[in-house]
């Protein structure tokens, strides 16, 4: 008897699990998400740059990271979460915003680059 219960009791919670997951794939749909990378819309990211990154030096990287950051606090940003970008070209990037149109990007990037910062536009990656 107790081995029946256990195998109902996993039956259920794999159910559960099931449920909840096609849910959260509906919901997200309802907010324009897309779970499949091939079809997911892309937006922009609006990317605070910074200094030049030393590959090789970790404690490098982190004070361009940190002198980003500090620049950024004194233009009146402070992000919830900060999020960085490779970049190709060597610098330090901060993701101060993703928008879903280029026009959106390059309004917010212009008032960005009023209060001093250095800002470069990219197509969002995953």
């Amino acid at each position: 008897m107790p081995n029946n219960i256990s195998q109902v009791e996993e039956s259920i919670l794999r159910m559960t699990a099931v449920v909840r997951a096609k849910q959260a794939a509906l919901t997200a749909k309802s907010f324009g998400e897309e779970p499949n990378p091939k079809l997911r819309p892309r937006g922009w990211w609006v990317l605070a740059c910074g200094d030049e990154l030393d590959g090789d030096s970790f404690d490098q990287r982190e004070k361009a990271r940190e002198r980003l950051l500090q620049t950024t606090r004194l233009a009146g940003l402070v992000l919830p979460e900060n999020i960085w970008v490779w970049d190709e070209r060597g610098t330090a990037q901060l993701v101060v915003s993703t928008v879903p149109s280029i026009q959106r990007a390059n309004i917010l990037a212009q008032k960005l680059r009023e209060k001093g910062l250095t800002i470069r536009i990219k197509r969002e990656e995953f």
